[in-house]
C-alpha cells in the first residue's frame, strides 16, 4: 500500500484523492464479484422442512 501511494505523482492532496479513488473502486469491484459468486453458487433452495 504505501508503494502504490508513493508511485503516485503529485501533491500529497492528489494522492490521498487518487488513493480514495482506487479504494472505492476496489471495493466495489469486491461487492459485485461477491453478488456474482453469490448468484452462481445459490442452489435456491431452503435448509429444513418445506412449508406447509
Amino acid at each position: 500500500m504505501r508503494r502504490l501511494y508513493a508511485s503516485l505523482p503529485g501533491p500529497v492532496v492528489v494522492k490521498v484523492l487518487a488513493m480514495s479513488v482506487i479504494v472505492v473502486a476496489v471495493l466495489t469491484a469486491l461487492v459485485f464479484l461477491f453478488e456474482w459468486a453469490g448468484d452462481l453458487l445459490d442452489s435456491g433452495g431452503v435448509i429444513g422442512e418445506p412449508p406447509v
